[in-house]
């Protein structure tokens, strides 16, 4: 296991070196420069660094291009990158972004170049209207992060005559069985970054309402309010396991791996980049759960973006069509964690078992649209925030909570159409 200090995880983390922080600043002069060499800047650190470093290198030899790569944090990453934009300079020759509104407002600012050439949506699972604006595409689509459901170690359940359950009922009474086991801090643990893993489970407690899964599409949408009673009723939910206490105590997501694998926090609603995480000693150790009642999953897309200010579009372009390629994406596919959007990526390049079961049931089940990804600011800040306010103190009233967060989310929707028209 690795100190807490020297854990690097996947959305916090900020890279130190020469015994300074890394900005995104630190990118422009590469980006403008003489093009030998083309930047890459994502979210991506420690295990999934390495895994995207692969990916580099078969594009590397396949092109003849030299990538480098500077991974970021995610508050980073938004914030900088549009005050770089806003300035006309090119954080990156490619920025990598996890969410789809941000991409659109971007393009429709004018800050990335087209990319909807580099791709057939035929080939590939997610559609080129998520992240265009008109008739232009701004971004290509890369790994997709599944939310599958709360992982579990097969071993801790045998031990201890657990069973994954049928329904609700079933899922209260195995949150008691496991309260009650010697070492257990809470069944359930409490990832976090900025916010965000709070909101993917907050979302299957949506999933699991009637109609779940086109209920999260309606929101992003603005077809339905998110004082919504079905809404209410998944955040009553989340206060009634917060008020019991099945909740852990809110640690960065990474760390919480660790928690996670030494079965003090037994449940852990997490994405299919879980089997890959450092943490995880033995993958083949690892089974998940939908949520009982949710019939859809969600899926996050990493888009690759081109800004508009770098000093050659065309080997660009060159090296995002390479990563997002059937064989670039199958780079990644064959070390576990990462489910292509590539349709033409073969069954037999997941080398673990768990991996191709997630890429199955995404097939067999409504896949959606993550919900602060897809709407983003200022409805994503304030979601996270609420969240948090709500681990911290769950005897508060959700009502003020959903009526905030309904607010923000006409904003946002309203502001979407706005720049639409």
């Amino acid at each position: 296991m690795r100190d807490d200090e020297t854990l690097v995880d996947r959305r916090t983390v900020l890279i130190a070196t020469g015994g300074g922080i890394v900005t995104l600043a630190g990118l422009q002069g590469s980006a403008g420069a003489a093009q030998d060499t083309i930047t890459v800047t994502a979210v991506w650190t420690d295990d999934e660094e390495e895994d995207f470093l692969a990916v580099v290198d078969h594009v590397e030899e396949e092109t003849g291009l030299d990538i480098e790569y500077a991974p970021r944090d995610t508050e980073t990453l938004l914030t900088e990158t549009l005050m770089d934009y806003e300035a006309g300079i090119a954080t990156s020759d490619v920025v990598v972004m996890p969410m789809e509104g941000r991409v659109r407002r971007d393009g429709e600012a004018g800050h990335l170049e087209p990319v909807g050439d580099l791709w057939d949506e035929e080939e590939y699972s997610p559609d080129h209207e998520q992240v265009a604006v008109g008739d232009e595409v701004y971004a290509a689509p890369f790994g997709g992060d599944i939310k599958p459901g709360f992982w579990y170690r097969p071993s801790f359940f045998d031990e201890h005559g657990l069973e994954e359950p049928d329904d609700y009922d079933g899922f209260l009474d195995l949150l008691a069985e496991i309260d009650e086991i010697d070492g257990v801090e809470a069944p359930l643990a409490s990832g976090n970054g900025d916010g965000w893993p709070l909101s993917d489970v907050t979302e299957a407690f949506i999933l699991r309402q009637e109609d779940g899964a086109q209920l999260q599409v309606d929101l992003i949408d603005g077809e339905a309010d998110f004082t919504d009673e079905r809404v209410v009723t998944a955040f009553e939910e989340i206060q009634e396991l917060l008020q019991e206490g099945y909740f852990s105590e809110v640690r960065d997501f990474g760390i919480q791996y660790e928690f996670f694998w030494e079965n003090e926090t037994p449940l852990y609603f997490m994405g299919s980049w879980t089997p890959a995480f450092g943490a995880i000693e033995d993958p083949d150790d690892l089974d998940y759960f939908r949520l009982p009642g949710a019939n859809a999953m969600v899926t996050s897309i990493n888009w690759f973006t081109i800004p508009a200010y770098v000093d050659d579009p065309d080997a660009a372009r060159e090296a995002v069509e390479a990563i997002v390629s059937p064989e670039g994406q199958e780079a990644w596919t064959e070390r576990g964690g990462f489910i292509p959007t590539a349709l033409d990526v073969p069954d037999d390049a997941f080398e673990l078992d768990i991996m191709a079961q997630i890429s199955e049931e995404a097939d067999e089940v409504e896949l959606v649209p993550d919900l602060d990804d897809a709407l983003g600011d200022p409805f994503q800040a304030e979601f996270w925030s609420q969240l948090l306010g709500l681990w911290a103190e769950p005897d508060q009233d959700v009502e003020p909570i959903v009526e905030a967060l309904d607010d923000v989310l006409q904003d946002t929707v309203q502001n979407d159409e706005v720049e639409d028209s």
